[in-house]
């Protein structure tokens, strides 16, 4: 038997956590993979912790067991994974599958993962665990999701599936991706590390992504398909975003900074010169709010010269 824990984190989207965990409870999957959810609830006040506490307690027809805990307060996108996956490691999950609480994915979305994956290790890299495999994210009208594409470092490769339905499998191989429904292997969490729960929100994911395909090989199983439910189909851009969001992206210069400093000069290199970009253009393209968009830049950047958060073993 096969243990994927699906680790679903949320914070006040009442409405959507339904729809993902109904979705979660329609995974068709192969006899022998047992599939167990795990909610963290990131200090929730919409009364998602009551519905949740009731969720658990009533359990699942489908045999899908459900667990959960509150957070005393909200850590995060990065601090919601960090405990989740945490918890499905240390409970013996084989495989980790993680998501926002927007995430809807289709009902093989799982199967699909853990076909590419085993495809993987048998065709397309014998010789190698797999670190991670990921879905195809579409946005609610069925177009690809501008925030969720994964970075490309190879070429597909089609093979023929060997779960339940048999059928031909897209893979390419990637070295970073967003969390939404990403499949990771035991193996590469118990090595590589945890997320770093210190980045809160953006960059958490490219962080932990490209940390582990450092050593691992990762792909995108392209038949594999999850819409994320997000409110626009835009990726972030501090030029052009409301006004009422700037203040998040000082989390995105100074996570991105730290992430870059570990990958070295060229990276450093590469940020700085983005920097310096998105200074221009909100000079000259942003409709309200430059002052400010440049103040939260420049208070990312200059915390980001100093943050250096430890990345541990799982048990960090």
């Amino acid at each position: 038997m096969q243990h994927v824990t699906a680790v679903v984190v949320t914070y006040n989207r009442i409405d959507l956590l339904k729809e993902c965990l109904q979705a979660l409870r329609e995974q068709k999957v192969d006899r022998d993979t047992q599939l167990d959810i795990f909610l963290v609830d990131n200090a929730s006040t919409d009364g998602t912790k009551e519905w949740i506490d009731g969720m658990v307690s009533a359990g699942d027809a489908e045999d899908r067991r459900i667990y959960a805990t509150h957070l005393a307060e909200n850590t995060g996108g990065a601090g919601g994974f960090y405990t989740g996956m945490k918890w499905a490691y240390e409970h013996g999950a084989d495989a980790i599958w993680i998501m926002d609480d927007d995430t809807i994915p289709q009902a093989d979305a799982l199967q699909k993962l853990l076909d590419g994956m085993m495809c993987a290790g048998n065709e397309v890299a014998p010789q190698d665990e797999i670190g991670f495999v990921s879905s195809t994210v579409l946005w609610t009208d069925g177009s690809p999701c501008q925030m969720n594409r994964q970075h490309y470092v190879g070429q597909e490769v089609t093979v023929s599936g060997k779960g339940a339905e048999e059928s031909a499998l897209t893979l390419q191989a990637v070295d970073s991706a967003t969390f939404v429904s990403l499949l990771f292997t035991r193996v590469a969490v118990e090595n590589k590390g945890l997320p770093v729960k210190e980045y809160f929100i953006w960059g958490d994911d490219k962080e932990y992504t490209l940390r582990i395909s450092e050593t691992y090989p990762c792909y995108h199983v392209k038949e594999s398909v999850a819409i994320h439910k997000m409110k626009t189909n835009a990726g972030s851009n501090i030029v052009i975003d409301d006004i009422e969001r700037v203040p998040r992206y000082f989390y995105a210069f100074r996570n991105d900074l730290c992430t870059a400093k570990r990958h070295g000069t060229k990276e450093v290199c590469i940020y700085f010169a983005a920097f310096f970009l998105n200074m221009l253009r909100i000079l000259f393209k942003s409709r309200d709010g430059k002052k400010m968009r440049i103040a939260t830049m420049w208070k990312g950047m200059t915390a980001g010269m100093r943050f250096a958060p430890e990345i541990g073993g799982w048990k960090q």
